[in-house]
């Protein structure tokens, strides 16, 4: 591949132009992970995009999906905080969805025998049979979108991400109730 004078792809896509643009900036500082960190980002918000267009027919979002399908793979009612939890989502989306998901007949709600200031999410039956016709169209829609990739590119991609966020996960476990991460670099060493 051709470099630029900066050492940096020529060509590419627009991570590399971010690269090249900071390279110039800043010549002193190594933007490595930017190529990593934010790809990942842009490839996540495409993904999105384009779920949230294919499940439009649906009526569904990909945020909602995730919601209805976290409780379809459960035997048991979740609370709202697991399912945040679960989903790695802010309560406040996780509000929001609920109560657009209740609204259309999806999901209820019941009091929480064990805690009274919190409730237990189950779908209903009209939310069963809408998680079991989405999910199989949903993963013949990613399949798809994975086949427009040169399948080098997908092969061992699966493993390579779990063994990022399988870090970062265990990582977020050890640091529950502070930040991991400080102005100067992480609180401790990983690995």
């Amino acid at each position: 591949m051709d470099q630029d004078a900066d050492g940096l792809p020529a060509q590419g896509d627009a991570v590399d132009r971010m690269q090249r643009e900071w390279a110039r900036l800043r010549p002193d500082l190594d933007f490595t992970s930017l190529g990593v960190i934010h790809r990942v980002l842009r490839a996540s918000r495409l993904i999105l995009e384009a779920s949230d267009a294919f499940l439009a027919d649906y009526g569904l979002t990909r945020g909602e999906l995730d919601v209805l399908s976290a409780l379809r793979r459960t035997c048991e009612p979740l609370s709202p905080t697991t399912l945040a939890q679960t989903l790695l989502a802010p309560r406040s989306a996780i509000t929001m969805r609920l109560n657009a998901l209740q609204a259309r007949g999806l999901l209820s709600r019941t009091a929480n025998p064990a805690d009274g200031r919190s409730s237990l999410l189950v779908l209903t039956d009209t939310g069963v049979a809408l998680v079991d016709e989405v999910i199989p169209a949903q993963l013949a829609f990613e399949d798809a979108l994975l086949a427009e990739a040169p399948p080098s590119a997908v092969e061992g991609l699966a493993d390579r991400l779990r063994a990022l966020t399988s870090v970062w996960e265990q990582g977020r476990g050890h640091q529950a109730g502070s930040s991991r991460y400080r102005r100067n670099g992480p609180l401790e060493p990983s690995g």
